[in-house]
């Protein structure tokens, strides 16, 4: 089916192109979107109808402050069209199925829920580092960000070996997928990053000023082994059940993975997908400027899905009411834990050098084993069952959250 964001970007270039609107110009595209609409309501409902008609509504509220009814309508018409492909012995969307069901439950929350009410923004928590596991946890428990001060020093064995110029001698002959905000990317970018292509990481790294990101790059599967002895697994990532589910499930090498920023650099309003808690330590360079919303806040920020991907995208920038609960700068030495689901943002202030994972725990095990569930694939199910089981023997596992 054609996306709406490809349909109106050829309609855009065709407009340029015969001189009715210039390039530089932000259509009004509501027209064509109406048009679009009502074309495809004319049309013979199935999978497919159903499905675009139900996007194009949900592109077309964007800019509608009166929604419910076409985001209600356009969970309605996922629901139907994800219900009529299971029916089907076979059906080649089954990635576009687990998208829908996921889509409708935002869809649905938008439509329904009442608008939060506006909450003063504060400062995410800080801990000294010397905190215990169960105090991060409690925070992850509450759906509260939490800080350690001093805490990146408790994940590698120094901070010197992840300086630029020292990364750029260790991986200066690889190359990765560096990120940009205006690299061109297959529909909508993840975070606000394109990638901008396989770079080498050399010159990259002995001069990270260009605009570009070296963004979640796992270091198990791309870095020596003289950079990954550097590495320690600090007090409040030990508990992490998805470590010890082995090597044949989903996530399995991913993690800890590198991000280096250059000044300027930012990840949109997102959440980390599968339902899995984020830690980031931050071990070089400037500081990291932090948004984090609550989770029940997430229906109110525009979600929408990268086209090629699970991961939910927000328009933050339109929240109105659902501004940031917490915020925080966050400057080398420190490590900053998000819980699963929290939608957040990220701002690089100077050159960034940062370590990263997402994890496990009994706070959020049973979201991530619903997602797992969703997926259906064989090693997903595996997964799921190692995690459960793990979280059954209840070793070190902090208290189950409720599903929000």
């Amino acid at each position: 089916m054609d996306l709406p964001q490809a349909v109106i970007a050829r309609w855009k270039r065709r407009e340029i192109r015969e001189g009715r609107i210039a390039a530089s110009q932000d259509p009004d595209t509501s027209d064509l979107c109406r048009s679009e609409i009502e074309q495809l309501r004319g049309q013979r409902p199935s999978i497919d109808r159903d499905a675009s008609l139900a996007l194009w509504l949900e592109h077309a509220t964007r800019n509608d402050a009166d929604r419910r009814d076409a985001l209600e309508e356009a969970a309605d018409l996922l629901t139907r069209a994800t219900v009529i492909a299971e029916r089907r012995d076979q059906y080649d969307g089954l990635d576009d199925l687990r998208r829908w069901r996921r889509r409708t439950c935002y869809l649905r929350d938008c439509a329904t829920a009442p608008m939060p009410e506006a909450a003063a923004t504060e400062e995410v928590p800080r801990l000294e580092k010397d905190a215990s596991a169960a105090a991060v946890a409690a925070f992850l428990a509450r759906g509260e960000p939490v800080l350690v001060e001093g805490g990146a020093d408790a994940c590698v064995a120094a901070r010197g070996a992840w300086a630029p110029a020292a990364l750029a001698a260790s991986l200066g002959a690889k190359s990765a997928p560096l990120k940009a905000a205006d690299a061109p990317s297959s529909g909508e970018s993840w975070a606000g990053l394109g990638t901008k292509g396989q770079l080498p990481l050399g010159a990259f790294l002995e001069r990270p000023d260009e605009g570009l990101y070296l963004h979640d790059w796992s270091l198990p599967r791309n870095a020596p082994e003289a950079l990954l002895d550097e590495l320690r697994t600090p007090r409040w990532l030990r508990g992490d059940l998805l470590r010890r589910c082995g090597d044949d499930v989903p996530y399995a090498g991913a993690w800890p993975s590198l991000f280096v920023g250059a000044p300027g650099t930012r990840s949109t309003c997102h959440v980390d997908s599968g339902s899995l808690h984020f830690a980031m330590a931050l071990v070089h360079g400037g500081a990291k400027k932090w948004r984090v919303w609550r989770r029940e806040d997430a229906a109110f920020l525009y979600p929408r899905f990268a086209v090629s991907a699970d991961d939910v995208l927000f328009d933050a920038a339109r929240a109105g009411a659902a501004q940031p609960r917490w915020v925080v700068c966050q400057k080398p030495g420190d490590i900053v834990f998000v819980p699963s689901d929290c939608p957040h943002a990220v701002d690089n202030d100077g050159v960034t050098v940062g370590i990263a994972t997402n994890f496990v725990d009994g706070s959020n095990v049973d979201a991530v084993a619903a997602s797992l569930a969703d997926a259906g694939d064989a090693a997903s199910l595996r997964l799921r069952q190692r995690l459960l089981a793990l979280a059954d023997e209840g070793e070190d596992v902090p208290a189950k959250r409720a599903r929000v």
